[in-house]
């Protein structure tokens, strides 16, 4: 059974703004505490400890550039260090969010928002839902219109893809 804590707003590790959303909740296994923030777009948890199993996975699994971002601070509160990587968003329904490299750099990068748009009934039979055997996407990711922001206007970024929305919030509630 997991049981969600209090939720709050602490300073960002990372850039020190006062926008990090910080969540508590209760698995098996203890209390984690995760935390995004809301102007950088870097997340950890307190599973993520330097000499951890998830964080060995995580390295393992995630790409090039999400590893070569990863920082290594201590959490808002005080304790040990944690790795934190910018986060990327899926929203089928509505989009994107990744970091991505600018071209020519070294380490630069940008936030990227894609948005989702529909795909007509013609055009499905195009994109098979693999998990899904005989159906079809009714979306896809519009990469003509991709939209980029400075790495600490993540939020910015959020909100044009419509994370903020009220409809979208009430749905979570």
């Amino acid at each position: 059974m997991i049981k969600q804590g209090q939720d709050k707003l602490v300073n960002s590790p990372v850039c020190d703004s006062d926008a990090c959303y910080e969540s508590e909740f209760t698995t098996q296994d203890g209390v984690v505490k995760t935390w995004l923030c809301m102007t950088s777009g870097y997340t950890s948890n307190t599973t993520m400890t330097l000499d951890s199993e998830g964080l060995k996975q995580t390295m393992e699994l995630t790409a090039e550039l999400i590893k070569a971002l990863r920082l290594d601070l201590v959490p808002p509160g005080g304790g040990e260090k944690l790795a934190w990587f910018p986060t990327t968003i899926t929203m089928p329904e509505k989009g994107m969010i990744f970091p991505e490299p600018v071209k020519g750099t070294e380490n630069e990068w940008l936030w990227t928002v894609v948005k989702a748009i529909d795909i007509s009934e013609e055009e499905q039979k195009k994109y098979p839902d693999p998990r899904n055997p005989g159906k079809f996407y009714k979306k896809r990711m519009d990469m003509k219109n991709i939209k980029r922001y400075d790495k600490l206007c993540f939020m910015d970024a959020a909100e044009d893809l419509g994370m903020f929305d009220r409809n979208l919030v009430e749905d979570a509630n």
